[in-house]
Order: C-alpha cells, then sequence, then structure tokens
C-alpha cells in the first residue's frame, strides 16, 4: 500500500475540449515519510495556489508505511529501485487523472536531493506523463560515468564557501579552519599533545590519534552546509541528524563566529598548490601535499599552550558544536572510533530468472537485481527505518555517488588531500570490474533480492537515465545551490558549472535549464519563502514559476489540436 497525500481545495479544473485545464502538481517522494515533503516544499503550495493545481505528495516506496510484506513476499528486497518507483507515480497519476476527470491536465514533477534525481528521470522516463520537472539539489552527475575530474572536489568547494566571504562568513574563517588540520597533526606528534587536544575537543574520552580528531572534526561541515538556509530548519536534522532539532539560520555563519579572528597563525607558500607552511608561537609545521614536517614532537606542553593552537582547536570546537551539539545537552563529546570496510573478492555476474524483471530498456546492460541468489521469502521482522528505502536504492540500483570523494586539493578548507595530485575519476572509483554486491548483508536479515555483484562504473543507471546525454531533453529546471555539497554532482551544460551564471542553457530551445543559487543551501528554492531570503532564492522560484506556466501552457495546446 502506497500513501500519499492529495491536497484539491487550490483545484480549478476547466470544462469543455478547448478550455485551460488546471495543472497537477506531483511531488516525487523520496528517503523520508511523505509529511516532510508535505511541509518542506512551499514552491508546489505557492505556485499551486496561484495556478489552481491539484497537489498530490506521494510516498516513496518501502517508506515505514509505504512497503510490501516483508515477512512472506519473494525476493521483496528487490523491489527497492527508482524505476519500481517511478512506475509506482506514474499509475498513481494515472489513477488520480480517472479520479478527477483530469485526461488533460499537465502534471509537473517536483522533487528535492534524491527525489529532485526522481522528478528528472520520470520526465526522461515518462515524457508523455509528465509536462515537466523541477529538480531541485539532483546529484545525478554524481556517479562514475557523469562525473569529470575537473569537479570531484566541487562538493568540498561548496562547503568551503559557506565558511568564506562568498557565503556571508569571512576569509578569516576560512583561512583558520584551513590552517587548523596540519597544526592539529604536529600536536599530536606527543601523547601530552594529544591529551591537550582531547581537552580542546571536549572529547570524553581520550582521544586515539590525530587521524581520528581530525576525521571528527571534518565530518559535521557536509551536512551543516546542506542546512544552511536563511532560516532555523530541522530538515536535515530529523533526516540524518538526531531529530527534530533545528540548525540556526546560516549555521555555517553561526560556526564562523569563534572562528573570526586572528589566531596569529602566519603563513608562507601556496595552499592552492598544497604546498605551504605555517607557524604559530613555536609551533611550526611544512606541508607538501599528504606529507608535513614540523617541531610539534618536540614542544613541551607550556610551548602547546602559549602557541595558541589550543585556542584554535576550542574555537573549531565551538564551531562543530554547532552540529554536535544541535541538541542543546552535549557536555563533551564521543570522538568515536571508525572500523575500515574489507575489500572482498569480485565474484562472477550471474543473472537469474527467478529475480525480480529488469524495466524495458534497449541497449542497457542487465539490471542489478537481475543478480540475486534464487528465490526465497522475505523474513524481516525489524521496524522500517527512515533511511530503508534510500539503503534499498542504492544497494538495487548500484546508487553510488563520488561527488564528495576528493577534497584538500588546494580549492576548499580541507587537508590532508584524500587522494594524489591530479587525481582523475578513476582514481576515486577504480578499476572496469565487477565487485561483491549488497545480496549477502541483507540477506542476513531476512531482505532478499539484493544483487550479489555490483558495478561501481554503474553501467544500468547511467544508460538507464541517459547518463550525462540530456541536450535533446526538454522542460527540465536543474537547481543547485552553491553553499550546498550537492551541487557539485549537479546538471549543468558543457562548458557550465558553479563558475558560470545563474542561468544556464542545457538544451537548445531553453526549456532544460540549470538554476545556480549562490546564497542556496539544499534545495533552498523548494521551501516557503521567507523575508529573510537571499535574492537568488526569489529570483530562482520567479523563473520557475515561469517557465512551469509556460509548460502548462503549451501542454494545454497539443491537447486542443488532439
Amino acid at each position: 500500500r502506497q500513501r500519499y497525500c492529495l491536497y484539491d481545495r487550490f483545484w480549478k479544473k476547466g470544462t469543455g475540449k478547448a478550455a485551460k485545464t488546471a495543472p497537477i502538481f506531483f511531488y516525487t517522494g523520496n528517503e523520508s515519510p511523505v509529511e516532510v515533503y508535505i511541509n518542506n516544499t512551499g514552491l508546489m503550495w505557492e505556485v499551486g495556489e496561484r495556478q489552481g493545481a491539484l497537489l498530490v505528495f506521494a510516498e516513496h516506496r518501502f517508506e515505514p508505511e509505504s512497503h510490501p510484506d516483508l515477512q512472506s513476499v519473494e525476493n521483496c528486497f528487490g523491489y527497492c529501485t527508482t524505476a519500481q518507483a517511478l512506475a509506482d507515480y506514474a499509475a498513481l497519476i494515472g489513477e488520480l487523472k480517472t479520479e478527477f476527470d483530469a485526461g488533460d491536465s499537465p502534471v509537473i514533477a517536483f522533487g528535492g536531493s534524491y527525489g529532485g534525481m526522481l522528478a528528472g528521470w520520470m520526465r526522461i522516463r515518462y515524457p508523455d506523463v509528465i509536462a515537466g520537472s523541477i529538480a531541485a539539489s539532483a546529484p545525478v552527475w554524481g556517479l562514475a560515468q557523469t562525473m569529470h575530474q575537473e569537479r570531484l572536489d566541487w562538493s568540498a568547494r561548496a562547503i568551503s564557501r559557506g565558511v568564506s566571504k562568498a557565503g556571508g562568513a569571512s576569509e578569516q574563517c576560512l583561512w583558520n579552519i584551513r590552517a587548523a588540520w596540519p597544526l592539529l597533526e604536529q600536536v599530536a606528534l606527543s601523547p601530552n599533545g594529544l591529551k591537550l587536544l582531547g581537552e580542546a575537543a571536549k572529547s570524553c574520552a581520550p582521544v586515539p590519534s590525530a587521524r581520528q580528531l581530525a576525521e571528527w572534526y571534518q565530518s559535521p561541515w557536509f551536512t551543516m552546509a546542506e542546512g544552511n538556509y536563511p532560516f532555523e530548519s530541522t530538515y536535515i536534522t530529523y533526516s540524518v541528524g538526531p531529530g527534530k532539532f533545528p540548525l540556526p539560520r546560516w549555521p555555517m555563519q553561526v560556526a564562523c563566529q569563534s572562528l573570526d579572528k586572528d589566531f596569529g597563525v602566519k603563513w608562507s607558500g601556496h595552499f592552492d598548490n598544497v604546498t605551504f607552511g605555517l607557524s604559530l608561537g613555536k609551533l611550526e609545521v611544512e606541508v607538501d601535499w599528504q606529507d608535513s614536517k614540523g617541531n610539534g614532537a618536540q614542544l613541551s606542553e607550556a610551548e602547546i599552550r602559549n602557541s595558541g593552537v589550543l585556542d584554535l582547536l576550542g574555537a573549531l570546537t565551538d564551531a562543530v558544536g554547532v552540529w554536535y551539539n544541535v541538541t542543546k545537552d552535549q557536555s563533551c563529546y564521543e570522538v568515536a572510533s571508525t572500523t575500515a570496510t574489507p575489500v572482498l573478492p569480485a565474484p562472477k555476474s550471474a543473472v537469474s530468472g527467478d529475480c525480480p524483471s529488469c524495466p524495458v530498456c534497449d541497449g542497457c546492460p542487465a539490471c542489478p537485481v537481475s543478480t540475486c541468489e534464487g528465490v526465497n521469502k522475505c523474513s524481516y521482522h525489524k521496524e522500517v527505518s527512515l533511511t530503508f528505502a534510500w539503503d534499498g536504492v542504492v544497494c538495487n540500483d548500484e546508487l553510488l555517488l563520488y561527488n564528495n570523494a576528493v577534497q584538500g586539493a588546494g580549492r576548499d578548507m580541507f587537508w590532508p588531500p584524500t587522494y594524489g595530485r591530479n587525481a582523475t575519476v578513476e582514481d576515486v572509483v577504480g578499476p572496469h570490474r565487477t565487485q561483491t554486491g549488497c545480496a549477502a548483508s541483507h540477506n542476513a536479515e531476512g531482505l532478499f533480492g539484493a544483487p550479489t555483484v555490483t558495478d561501481p562504473w554503474s553501467d544500468w543507471i547511467t544508460q538507464f537515465y541517459r547518463g550525462s546525454n540530456l541536450s535533446s531533453v526538454s522542460n527540465i529546471v536543474w537547481s543547485n545551490g552553491l553553499l550546498d555539497p550537492w551541487s557539485g554532482a549537479g546538471v549543468y551544460p558543457d562548458g557550465g558549472g558553479i563558475d558560470g551564471p545563474a542561468v544556464q542553457n542545457i538544451s537548445v530551445d531553453g526549456s532544460q535549464v540549470a538554476l545556480l543559487l549562490d546564497m542556496g543551501g539544499h534545495h533552498l528554492d523548494l521551501f516557503f519563502p521567507t523575508d529573510e531570503d537571499p535574492p537568488c532564492a526569489v529570483q530562482a522560484r520567479a523563473i520557475e514559476e515561469k517557465m512551469i506556466e509556460q509548460w502548462c501552457l503549451e501542454n494545454h495546446a497539443r491537447a486542443v489540436l488532439v
């Protein structure tokens, strides 16, 4: 059973063959309960009222209240795919058109994040059902075959923009964060220095290593950047955090408040080439890409304290506390250890006729779920979590995104670099060969139907949704906020991207465009408008509304001619 929300009080259906027929606005639900999108997709409500639209918010299959029987259906988990979700939406639209006698009503798809991917893909796969799509913050080009070398660090650049002058913070904040990483590593070279760092980090327990501490400090910036909105919001904290605890307005700027001062750091060399030197008091370090040399191990406790480095790290602790202490109840922090994931040998692919069938796709390889382990009845007895659907489509569709893999290459705020100089997509993704799929872990929980092998290059999903070959596609707005790390995987025209103009044409007729919001967090344009909105949000929504109106007029003109 699939849940959906329908609102018909704006609905102004025309009468007669030549009458204007009001549109249907359809939200392609993603990896949260449908209520989340009902309450956070103000663009649909605002434009829907003005255009007399019927509003529909559909819940994604395998959400907690929209899933099949997980205790008796054969290979149940194999049906958690993007293609199945889109087929659900197409079927629902057909039923609603019949119920409301709305056969000529144009349907406009809306979605943000993974929902934006679905909205864009639905226009691509179901152009006869969807007249146009608003695909906000949709990282469809984060796949291996749609990613390009130049874009590998764009997500890290977006995060860094939020702590810079361009993102409303300050260059002082940006450069203090950049300095913190190699200085931290130097102080940690002595056991006493590592102990002092743990105190500066307000760690509940002794810090095991400098690397562990640096990862803890670097981890929350991605999610804070996603939620870098001009208003308080629980949208990100509810989806991927501790719950409905609001981040402050402009959380990245709030994080920078403690770092917007001169701690006395002295620089030399070239940060953009990751060959630079730093000094703070008596503490010194020279960096050459991933390598560093300094005198941290030789400094006494007094010299470390007098250098000012602990003040810098304390300010960094306050900054990440915007996320880690969003609940306002943390007196200390758990700097948890991480466990490496073992690399398993690559198996041979074996397509089974007993597995879920692949959707029709001429010239495509076999879909991943066709390699499941035969027929098995599901026997899952746990609660269905908020991330259940997302985990399923990532597993079953090889929805593997690499846009956040590279950082520290001289154009962002991080260090050390995650890859060598001039890293390529091949360096990040690895060789073109299949690897062990996700079936074993899900089978162990009684969820059968998942792939036994996976392709890190995502041949199936790339070809099914046309990869980067989108120039002939029409009627899609791909919007991206430049403060949002997912903008690194957005859709842009050849030669376009995050350094280009606010509006970039992708198709020749101008009906498929990329919209850039220079002060936008994760799909800011979809939210309800507020007095605090930056000009880019106002502009983006106006462009989107105008394009929606044009798509509807074109659809109506075609219907009249039939």
